[in-house]
């Protein structure tokens, strides 16, 4: 797979380790998705690729989003997206967690256990319930066989009592497992999902939609070999198409169809700038001799598939492999964690030998790319998920994008507010913001129509400051102008907002 060119002059324009994603390119493979499977609805697992631009990109074409708990459920909303486009798709949640997806508007959620009905019906009364049946994960790199999902005669169960309790029962769903590699692991699924259609009917139960789950694979991949992997796509969507074609036909009523593609919408479409570390040679515990190639990201800040893929190499000023010396080395990432490294250290792959500057330490990038799906919460914080961006063909000037805040813009304000502040206990909720805006002024940062930001003034006395617990009931007159609230979302933030908000 190529690298393309905006790609490519995004990671050369990159000051550090950044993980860049292709906007054009991912809003194209959406397209062909709807072109294959024109009557789902996509609701894109936001785990997948947490970065602020993507998702809005995929908003902005019509998707809604599939989110894992509370905090991708403010991520979400902050698209502008509709609430009803976004369910809560982890079958694994606290009952703190269902009470604040449900007090954000979140209506539909994933079950696969009667307990669970219980604690969604107790904290999301009257809700919508879909029931995720278990799968065998054959097939897939990353199979999803035992810690989700139930069997047959289970979920008939888990759909009556979700009736019983006040719950709507309104659908089934399936995962095949994570870049699924056949055709026949969906055709098992629909089976079982034909089976329980039927079963279901028997006892009153009509679901109104089928929820196919995620598992579409991405085409750029390598094995841990280095060899390409090459999933039968063709097949794969034929299968689900007359799949869905014969659920259609089991039910009375129209039956609705939801897709939780992933990694098939944008790991082709993004790419990893890192620097060499070092390029070594040593010997082994077992007295043979190996070269190990160190990176700056590896499993743990970035790349953390490399235990069943080989991320492809981009060396800048390198047409291929035979220009100039390549040798077999292990790539592995910076950490003291033997698991660092492309299939656990024991695969090599070729990269240039210890001649050209491509591989000196601090030389940038190698590009590996795809990037890393599916990236975890918890590498936040990594460097290279911290500096993700998006490539477009546009700049605007900052205090262009900045506006007086509109009756419309309150809700994406609001869980923007719930974002920035939801592990510090600090959130007022949109009724204090309205209130403090009221007696003050709010300017919102503006990304074509996305919030993006804002900033919150009113007028208060020195050394005083608003009781964040109730809304503002007073208009102080004061010279004095209290700056009550900042907040722009992650990707913008140290970017020079604050003295963008000053100079209007």
């Amino acid at each position: 797979m190529e690298i393309s060119a905006r790609l490519a002059a995004a990671l050369a324009a990159a000051p550090a380790d950044r993980i860049v994603y292709d906007l054009d390119g991912i809003e194209a493979q959406y397209d062909r998705l709807l072109a294959e499977l024109p009557e789902v609805q996509v609701r894109f697992a936001l785990k997948a690729c947490p970065v602020d631009e993507v998702l809005r990109c995929l908003a902005d074409r019509g998707a809604g989003f599939d989110a894992a708990g509370p905090a991708e459920i403010v991520q979400a909303l902050r698209t502008g997206v509709p609430v009803d486009r976004i369910h809560y798709g982890n079958t694994v949640k606290s009952d703190t967690d269902i009470a604040e997806a449900h007090r954000l508007g979140v209506r539909t959620f994933a079950t696969d256990s009667v307990q669970d009905v219980r604690a969604i019906a107790e904290h999301a009364p009257g809700a919508r319930v879909f029931c995720r049946l278990a799968t065998s994960g054959d097939g897939a790199l990353w199979g999803l066989s035992r810690k989700f999902g139930c069997s047959a005669e289970d979920a008939v169960r888990v759909l009556t009592t979700a009736r019983a309790s006040g719950l709507v029962p309104a659908g089934l769903s399936v995962h095949v497992g994570s870049q699924q590699m056949t055709g026949e692991a969906w055709q098992q699924a629909l089976d079982s999902i034909a089976e329980v259609l039927v079963t279901l009917e028997g006892v009153g139960i009509v679901p109104d939609h089928v929820n196919l789950g995620g598992g579409l694979p991405a085409l750029g991949y390598l094995d841990r070999h280095g060899n390409p992997l090459d999933p039968p796509l063709d097949k794969i969507f034929t299968v689900i198409r007359e799949g869905m074609e014969r659920l259609s036909d089991l039910t009375a009523a129209p039956l609705g169809f939801v897709l939780e593609p992933g990694r098939h919408l944008v790991a082709d479409h993004g790419a990893v700038r890192a620097h060499v570390y070092r390029l070594t040679g040593r010997a082994q515990p077992d007295g043979t001799h190996a070269r190990w190639l160190y990176l700056s990201v590896g499993k743990f800040n970035g790349l953390y598939e490399m235990d069943e893929l080989s991320y492809r190499l981009v060396f800048p000023g390198r047409a291929g492999e035979d220009d100039g010396e390549y040798v077999g080395a292990v790539v592995a990432g910076p950490t003291c964690d033997s698991d660092d490294a492309y299939g656990g250290g024991r695969h090599p792959v070729r990269v240039p030998g210890t001649s050209p500057p491509a591989t000196r330490s601090g030389s940038c990038p190698p590009a590996p790319t795809p990037p890393a799906t599916r990236p975890r919460a918890s590498t936040a914080s990594a460097r290279c998920r911290a500096c993700a961006s998006a490539a477009r063909k546009d700049t605007t000037d900052m205090t262009d994008l900045i506006r007086g805040i509109t009756e419309a813009d309150w809700p994406q304000v609001a869980a923007l507010e719930a974002g920035a502040y939801a592990d510090t206990a600090l959130t007022e909720g949109e009724a204090a913001l309205r209130s403090r805006a009221a007696a003050g002024t709010c300017f919102v940062l503006d990304l074509d129509g996305r919030i993006a930001g804002y900033v919150l003034a009113l007028p208060y006395p020195m050394f005083r400051y608003p009781d964040l617990t109730r809304p503002e009931r007073v208009t102080h007159r004061s010279a004095n102008l209290h700056l009550h609230d900042l907040a722009v979302i992650g990707p913008l933030r140290r970017r020079g907002w604050a003295a963008a908000w000053c100079a209007i």
